[in-house]
C-alpha cells in the first residue's frame, strides 16, 4: 500500500499551531485583514493569487512612465481613437524591455537572438554568394567592394546585435477629469483604462503588468505601470495568502508593494520602501522578506517611519531576519535593526525535508535553523531574531516563469508564514470584537513561543510562533490596559544599547556593571491611544518581579515602576565562564499577575574568547559533528596578524565512505561603524575523506574572531573534522600608500610581529578616478500623495544633481556618491538613485546605494541624482556634493618598491624577496609612475587606486599566501607635463604697408564678421548682413558666412538634406528664403575665387621662408576653405536632384570627400544614388564609432545614423532589420530624460 504524498509540509501549517487553530475556526481564515507585501512586487494572475483580492503598486518609480500633452491632430492616423473638441491627450514611446524584470528579459532576449541568427546567416550566405566575377572598369571595383562591405557589415551587424525589444506606445486621454490609458505597437491600440486590472504583455514574455497609478502634474502625466522585479514577492504572497495552496491566512487580502527596483535587478531602495510604509498605514499585517546590513543600528529615516507606522498606526511588521549565518552577530535591517519589527528565523523540520526535498534518509537529519539563517546578537545587545517559522514552501510563482508552483527557502519564507499566522490572528480579534494594538499582539506571541530543542535564543529568540495559543493569550488579557504598554530598555552605554553584549577578551576578564533605564512608552508622537492621555499616565504602577536564569548576572529582585520610568543597576561576571557564548534574559514580570507573563526583558550576551596563543599556530582539535551541527570557536588574535590560514580537515577514514560533506566555515570580527558584511568571510567546501582545506581570511589583530564551522544542514552521515589555525602577516607603516603628485614617492616600513615572514612587495594600479562637481542643482517639491510622509502632514522634497563627463573612449563606470553610498537602511536621507545617460538621452544604467558598473559609451555622459529629505536645509547640505567616476584601468599600471630613496630617485636597487625575523623592520620606497603610463584623458587631480601586497606567495603554499585584498594604494595624478615646442623655421619679415586707420578698419571688419557668424540661422542675421556688405560687398568670409545662413535656414526647413532631427521630431517650419537664392549666394562666393589660380598655387612648391609667400599662403589656404565649404554646402541644397553628381565632381577637385567626416553626408547619398548600399553601411559604422560628423557641414547623431541606416536596410529589401534600426533610432534619440 504506497503512503499518501505529504502535501501539507509543502507550505506548513502543523508546527505554528496554525492548522490547529484552522481546525478551530474554519470560517474563512483571514478574511477580515489585509496583508502588505513589501517584495519584487506580486503577480495577480499567478496559481493562488488569481481570483483573489490582490491590490499592486510600485513603490520604486521603476514603473513610473511621463507623458508629455499633445496636440491631439498630431497623433498618427493608425490610432483611430475617437476624440471629443475638450479632450486632452498625452502620449510617450516606451520600450518594453525597461520594465521587465532580467530573468524574463534575458529569456526572450536570448530567443530573439537566436531567431536573428539564423535571418543574418542566411544573408550573409546570400551575399556571399552574389560577387563580381570580374573587375573590367571603375563601376565593377564599386560594385564589388560594395558585395564585399555588405557582407561585413552584416557580420558586424551579427556580432554586435541587440535585441531593442517592442516600443510601446502610450496615450492617455482625459475627458472630464478621468484618464482612458491606451498602450499598444504601432497603430495596435488596446485600452487599459481600468487600474489595478492585470494585462498581458504578450505570449512570448507570459509577464503580466497593470496601471495602478495615474496622476497629473505640471510636466504632464505620471502614469506608474506595475510589473514584478522577480519570483520572489509571488511566492512570498502565497504563503501568506494562497488561494489553492493553500496559504496560512488564505482568505486574507494582499497588497503588494514594490520595493525591489527593477532598474537595479530587485535591489529595494530607501524611496521604494518609505513610500510603501506610507501605504501599509490602512493594513493590519505587513511582512517584508528583504534587508541589508547596516553599520549603524536604530537610526535612520526608515526606522523611525517603521516605528511610527507600528506604534501610531497599530500595523504589525514582520522581517526576515537574513540569510547570512550561521555566525553570530549576522541579522541584517529591518529585521534586527529595529524593535518595532518582528524578526523571524528561517526554521526547517523532518517532514520538510521529506516533502519539500526529497531527503533519502530523513532519520539522519534533525529539524533545526537553515545554517545560513541569520543569528543574532544585533551589535547594540538586542537578540535580533524574535521568533522563527517554517523557511521553505512550494507554493505559486508568476506565469513567466513558465510553472506553477517553485521550491524556495530561507528566512524570505519563514517570514511570511509568520505573518500569515498573525494576520489568522489579527483576524480572530476582530472577529470576536477585541480591540488590539501592535504591542499588545507582540507580547501574546512572544509569551506564548515554543522553544525547539537544540536551538539557542540567538537563533530562535522566544521560539516557534503558535498561532492558537497565542490568539488564546491576547484574549484572556483584553481587558488588561497595561497589555498595550510598551517599554524601552536600555543600558549606559554610548548610543544607548538594548542590551548588554560583551565580546573582548579584557571586557569579558573582569566584573562589569551597567545602569539599566525602563521607559514605558504610551504610543508613539500622537494622542490616539487610551494609554496615552494624563489620567492614565498618572495612574501607571508595576509593581515588577525581576528574574534571569544565570548566576553571573547579578539584580534587584523588584522594581516599582511608574509612566517617567526607572533605573537600576546590574553586574555581569563573565571571568569564570568558560570561552564561547553565554547568553540571558533580565526578565521584568507584574507581580500583580505573574500570569502575563514577561512584559520586558533585557538581552544579556557574552561571546568570550579564548587569549592569544603563545605561537603563530593553534590546533582546535577533532570534531565529531551531529546533523546541523555548528562548532564556534572564539579566538583573540595576536598582535601583528593580519591575516590567518585556517585549515580544515575531513578526519573520515580514505576508504570507508568516499561521498562528500558540505561544510560551512564562517569567519567574522565586529568593530564599530562597521556592518557584517565587511568584516566577514564565509566558504561553502565539499570535502572528501582525508582532504584538507586551507582558506586564508583577513583579520583585525586583538578584535575577536569568530570561527564558526558548521555541518550544512541536509548533509547525511558521520561527518569528522579537526581545525588548525595559523596566524600570519607583516604590519605597513601606513597600512594605506598615498603617493602624492609631487615626485617624492612614499616611504612605507613593514613589521613582522608573529613569526618569521618572508616579503617582497607587488603593487599596482588598476582604477581610476574622476570627480565630478554638479553642473545644476535644484530642489522642489516632489508631488503626489505617495511623496507625503506617514504623518499625513510633511511632503517630501528633492533635490537633482547634473553632472556631466566626457569619455575619451568606451568604459565600464561606477560612479559613486560616497557620502550616501553604503547607507541605506540606516541612511539619513530618503534616496541617493543616480541615472546615467549617453549623448541621446538614451538611459545606460541606474545607481543606488551600492553602485555598479555601467557600461558607457565614448562622448559626453550625464549623471543625474535625485536625493530627497523633507528639510530643505538638509538637502541644501549636499547641493554641491561630487560624484566619482571609476573606471577600470584597461592595462594596470605597476608600481615598483625601491630599497631606498636614493634608488627611488635614480632607478637602481628595487627591494626584492627577503626574511623579516619576528620582532624586526624593513624598509622601502614606491616610485612615481611616469606619465606616459598615465590613461588617454587623465587630468591633474584625478586618482588612480589599486592594491600593494607585502607576503611573498607562490603557488606551493597552502592557503593565498598573503593578506586577502591587500592594503590600497593610491597615486594622485599631476598637472599635465607642458608641451615641448618645437622649433619654428626661420620666416623673413615683411613691412606692413597698411596705415593705422587701415589696420583698425580691418580689425573691425574681422570682428564684425565674427560676431554675425553667431547669429547664423537665427532672426536678425539679413539685417546685420547688409549693413556689413554696404561696406565690404566683395570680402569673401562675409559672403560665405550668408551661405552657411541660408543653408541653415533651409535645413531647418527640411528643403536641403534629408533632416536628420530624429523619428519623433516636429514638422518642419516654413522658411523665408529659397534654395534658389542660396545657391545664387554660393555662385557669388565662386565667383570671387580665381579658381585658376588657385589651383596653380596649390601645385605649385613655394619658399616657406619668405615673408611675402607666407603671407600669400595664409590668404590662399583662407579662400580654398571657404571655396571647399560653399561648394560642399551646394552638393547639399543639390541632394537627391539632378545636378548633384556633378557638383559632388566640383567638389572632389578640390578636397577628397571618401572617408572625411566633413562631408560624410555626401559622401553617404553619392553611394546611396548609385545603389552601393553596401558601402553606405560601412561608412555609417565607422561613424557611429568616432564622433559622428560633429563639426561637419551636416551633423549626424547617433540617432540620425540609425535613420539613415535604417532607410539603407529597407531600401535593400530587409524590412525587419530596418525596424530594428528604426527602434533604436528611437532609443538613442529620446526628448526627455526618465522619472526617477
Amino acid at each position: 500500500m504506497s503512503t499518501p504524498f505529504p502535501s501539507p509540509s509543502l507550505l506548513p501549517h502543523l508546527p505554528t499551531a496554525a492548522a490547529s487553530y484552522l481546525t478551530s475556526h474554519p470560517d474563512l481564515p483571514g478574511s477580515t485583514v489585509t496583508c502588505a507585501i513589501l517584495d519584487t512586487g506580486v503577480d495577480p494572475c499567478a496559481d493562488g493569487m488569481a481570483g483573489k483580492n490582490v491590490t499592486i503598486d510600485d513603490c520604486t518609480g521603476s514603473g513610473d512612465v511621463v507623458l508629455k500633452k499633445v496636440d491631439a491632430k498630431d497623433l498618427p492616423k493608425e490610432y483611430s481613437l475617437s476624440l471629443e473638441k475638450d479632450d486632452v491627450v498625452f502620449t510617450v514611446k516606451k520600450r518594453l524591455y525597461d520594465l521587465l524584470n532580467g530573468k524574463v528579459l534575458n529569456r526572450v532576449k536570448t530567443y530573439n537572438k537566436e531567431q536573428a541568427t539564423i535571418k543574418f546567416k542566411d544573408l550573409i550566405s546570400a551575399a556571399s554568394e552574389s560577387t563580381v566575377e570580374s573587375v573590367k572598369s571603375k563601376e565593377d571595383e564599386e560594385k564589388k567592394t560594395n558585395q564585399e562591405d555588405l557582407k561585413q557589415a552584416l557580420q558586424d551587424m551579427l556580432k554586435s546585435y541587440e535585441d531593442p525589444g517592442p516600443i510601446y506606445n502610450i496615450i492617455s486621454v482625459k475627458r472630464d477629469g478621468a484618464f482612458t490609458t491606451y498602450m499598444g505597437l504601432g497603430g495596435e491600440l488596446g485600452s487599459v483604462k481600468e487600474l489595478n486590472v492585470p494585462y498581458k504583455f504578450d505570449t512570448l514574455t507570459n509577464a503580466n503588468y497593470a496601471l495602478s497609478a495615474i496622476s497629473e502634474s505640471a510636466d504632464g502625466v505620471l502614469l506608474t505601470v506595475t510589473t514584478d522585479a522577480g519570483a520572489h514577492g509571488t511566492h512570498v504572497a502565497n504563503i501568506v495568502a494562497s488561494a489553492t495552496s493553500p496559504g496560512v491566512a488564505s482568505s486574507a487580502s494582499i497588497k503588494s508593494l514594490k520595493i525591489g527596483d527593477t532598474r537595479l535587478g530587485s535591489m529595494e531602495t530607501g524611496v521604494g520602501v518609505m513610500r510603501a510604509i506610507k501605504s501599509c498605514e490602512d493594513c493590519e499585517v505587513v511582512n517584508m522578506s528583504y534587508g541589508e546590513a547596516v553599520a549603524l543600528q536604530e537610526r535612520g529615516r526608515i526606522k523611525h517611519e517603521l516605528d511610527r507606522l507600528a506604534w501610531s498606526k497599530n500595523v504589525i511588521f514582520l522581517a526576515s531576519a537574513g540569510n547570512n549565518g550561521p555566525g553570530l552577530s549576522t541579522v541584517g535591517a529591518p529585521g534586527g535593526m529595529v524593535d518595532s519589527v518582528i524578526s523571524v528565523g528561517a526554521w526547517v523540520g523532518e517532514e520538510m525535508m521529506e516533502a519539500q526535498y526529497s531527503i533519502r534518509d530523513v532519520a539522519l537529519t534533525t529539524q533545526s535553523t537553515y545554517t545560513w539563517s541569520s543569528v543574532g546578537p544585533c551589535h547594540n545587545g538586542a537578540f535580533g531574531v524574535d521568533i522563527i517559522a517554517p523557511g521553505g514552501a512550494i507554493t505559486g510563482v508568476p506565469e513567466w516563469c513558465l510553472q506553477k508552483k517553485q521550491l524556495m527557502n530561507g528566512t524570505s519564507m519563514s517570514s511570511p508564514n509568520a505573518a500569515g499566522c498573525v494576520s489568522l490572528i489579527c483576524d480572530g480579534l476582530k472577529k470576536e470584537g477585541i480591540k488590539w494594538t501592535t504591542e499588545r499582539v507582540r507580547k501574546g506571541v512572544f509569551n506564548t513561543a515554543k522553544n525547539v530543542k537544540g536551538l539557542s535564543v540567538l537563533q530562535e529568540g522566544w521560539g516557534m510562533i503558535q498561532v492558537e495559543e497565542a490568539f488564546e493569550w491576547i484574549k484572556k488579557f483584553k481587558d488588561v490596559k497595561e497589555e498595550d504598554v510598551r517599554y524601552d530598555v536600555t543600558i549606559n552605554r554610548t548610543a544607548t544599547p538594548k542590551g548588554v553584549y560583551l565580546r573582548q577578551l579584557e571586557e569579558c576578564n573582569k566584573k562589569q556593571v551597567f545602569t539599566v533605564n525602563v521607559d514605558p512608552q504610551f504610543g508613539y508622537d500622537d494622542v490616539s491611544a487610551e494609554m496615552q492621555d494624563a489620567r492614565a499616565k498618572f495612574e501607571m504602577k508595576c509593581k515588577i518581579s525581576l528574574s534571569t536564569d544565570e548566576t553571573w548576572v547579578t539584580h534587584p529582585e523588584f522594581l516599582l515602576l511608574v509612566h517617567n520610568g526607572r533605573s537600576f543597576g546590574i553586574e555581569v561576571d563573565a571571568t569564570n565562564l568558560a570561552p564561547g557564548v553565554h547568553t540571558c534574559r533580565l526578565e521584568g514580570r507584574d507581580t500583580d499577575d505573574l500570569s502575563r507573563g514577561v512584559q520586558w526583558y533585557l538581552p544579556i550576551t557574552v561571546v568570550k574568547p579564548h587569549p592569544p596563543p603563545p605561537t603563530s599556530t593553534l590546533s582546535l582539535g577533532q570534531i565529531n559533528f551531529a546533523p546541523s551541527e555548528r562548532v564556534r570557536f572564539f579566538l583573540t588574535p595576536p598582535n601583528g596578524a593580519t591575516f590567518a590560514d585556517i585549515r580544515i580537515k575531513d578526519c573520515r577514514p580514505i576508504g570507508d565512505d568516499a561521498s562528500t560533506r558540505l561544510m560551512v566555515l564562517h569567519c567574522l570580527q565586529i568593530t564599530p561603524h562597521t556592518p557584517y558584511r565587511d568584516r566577514e568571510a564565509q566558504f561553502y567546501t565539499q570535502l572528501t575523506p582525508g582532504e584538507v582545506c586551507v582558506k586564508s581570511v583577513p583579520i583585525v589583530a586583538g578584535v575577536t574572531l569568530e570561527l564558526c564551522l558548521a555541518r550544512y544542514w541536509s548533509a547525511l552521515g558521520l561527518t569528522e573534522s579537526s581545525i588548525d589555525v595559523t596566524y600570519r602577516g607583516v604590519v605597513p607603516t601606513p597600512d594605506s600608500v598615498m603617493i602624492s603628485p609631487g615626485g617624492a614617492g612614499t616611504h612605507v616600513t613593514v613589521m613582522s610581529v608573529v613569526d618569521d615572514e618572508v616579503v617582497m612587495p607587488s603593487a599596482k594600479l588598476d582604477k581610476w578616478e574622476t570627480a565630478l562637481r554638479p553642473k545644476t542643482s535644484s530642489i522642489a517639491p516632489i508631488q503626489g500623495e505617495r511623496n507625503v510622509m506617514l504623518d499625513g502632514k510633511t511632503r517630501v522634497q528633492g533635490l537633482t544633481l547634473t553632472y556631466e563627463m566626457k569619455l575619451e573612449e568606451g568604459y565600464d563606470v561606477i560612479f559613486k556618491a560616497e557620502l550616501l553610498n553604503g547607507y541605506l537602511y540606516e541612511s539619513e536621507y530618503e534616496s541617493q538613485m543616480g541615472m546615467i545617460y549617453s549623448e541621446g538621452k538614451k538611459l545606460l544604467g541606474v545607481v543606488d546605494a551600492y553602485p555598479e558598473k555601467v557600461k558607457c559609451p565614448k562622448g559626453t555622459i550625464t549623471v543625474r541624482f535625485l536625493i530627497r529629505h523633507d528639510s530643505i536645509e538638509m538637502l541644501k547640505k549636499l547641493s554641491d556634493m561630487v560624484v566619482i567616476a571609476q573606471r577600470d584601468l584597461s592595462k594596470s599600471i605597476p608600481l615598483t618598491a625601491y630599497a631606498t630613496h636614493g634608488d627611488m630617485m635614480v632607478g637602481g636597487k628595487k627591494f626584492g624577496k627577503r626574511i623579516i625575523q619576528k620582532g624586526n623592520l624593513a624598509s622601502m620606497h614606491f616610485g612615481v609612475p611616469g606619465w606616459d603610463k598615465m590613461p588617454k584623458g587623465a587630468v591633474g587631480g584625478d586618482v588612480l587606486r589599486g592594491k600593494v601586497d607585502y607576503e611573498f606567495t607562490e603557488k606551493t603554499m597552502e592557503g593565498e599566501g598573503k593578506k586577502p585584498g591587500g592594503y590600497d594604494i593610491c597615486y594622485v595624478v599631476p598637472i599635465k607635463p607642458a608641451k615641448k615646442e618645437e622649433s619654428k623655421p626661420f620666416v623673413s619679415e615683411v613691412k606692413d604697408e597698411r596705415s593705422e586707420m587701415e589696420k583698425m578698419k580691418e580689425d573691425l571688419r574681422d570682428w564684425k564678421v565674427a560676431r554675425l557668424e553667431k547669429k547664423v540661422g537665427e532672426e536678425g542675421f539679413e539685417e546685420l548682413y547688409e549693413d556689413c556688405k554696404e561696406e565690404w560687398s566683395e570680402w569673401l568670409p562675409l559672403l560665405a558666412v550668408r551661405v552657411k545662413h541660408l543653408e541653415k535656414k533651409l535645413s531647418k526647413a527640411g528643403e536641403v538634406g534629408e533632416g536628420g532631427e530624429g523619428a519623433d521630431a516636429p514638422p518642419p517650419a516654413p522658411s523665408a528664403v529659397s534654395k534658389s537664392s542660396l545657391l545664387s549666394s554660393i555662385s557669388d562666393v565662386v565667383a570671387l575665387i580665381d579658381q585658376d589660380a588657385l589651383a596653380i598655387w596649390n601645385g605649385t612648391k613655394h619658399d616657406s621662408t619668405d615673408g611675402a609667400v607666407s603671407k600669400k599662403k595664409k590668404e590662399m589656404d583662407r579662400q580654398k576653405k571657404i571655396l571647399e565649404d560653399v561648394l560642399g554646402r551646394k552638393c547639399l541644397a543639390l541632394m537627391g536632384e539632378e545636378g548633384f553628381d556633378e557638383a559632388v565632381s566640383e567638389l572632389k577637385k578640390w578636397v577628397k570627400v571618401e572617408g572625411n567626416d566633413k562631408f560624410a553626408a555626401l559622401e553617404i547619398e553619392s553611394l546611396k544614388s548609385k545603389g552601393l548600399y553596401g558601402s553606405v553601411l560601412k561608412v555609417v559604422k565607422k561613424l557611429g564609432e568616432g564622433e559622428g560628423t560633429k563639426g561637419g557641414l551636416k551633423e549626424y547623431k547617433k540617432a540620425d545614423l540609425l535613420k539613415v541606416k535604417g532607410g539603407v536596410l529597407k531600401e535593400l529589401g530587409w524590412e525587419w532589420l530596418g525596424e530594428h534600426e528604426k527602434k533604436w533610432e528611437i532609443i538613442e534619440g529620446m526628448k526627455d530624460y526618465q522619472a526617477f
